[in-house]
């Protein structure tokens, strides 16, 4: 439990983070921080402890942001 909730902190800060330094310069990156953050804490609360469900779903949200993340930046390139 201690560390999910190590986890939930630093998925939050990242995001926060990700979304600040990114805001004005792309907004689109902001959107997949807030995307990636909803889809963690979606995954806390579906899950009530730590194990292969967890991890399955977390690793399915990074593979979203990953997808969200390429596409925003390709957005910013044009």
């Amino acid at each position: 439990m201690h560390t999910l909730i190590k986890t939930s902190v630093v998925a939050l800060t990242f995001a926060l983070l990700a979304g600040c330094q990114n805001q004005v310069e792309n907004p689109e990156m902001n959107q997949c921080a807030q995307q990636n953050y909803q889809c963690e804490s979606s995954c806390e609360q579906q899950t009530t402890a730590e194990g292969l469900k967890q991890q399955v779903c977390s690793g399915k949200c990074v593979e979203s942001y990953n997808q969200c993340k390429a596409q925003a930046e390709k957005l910013g390139n044009i």
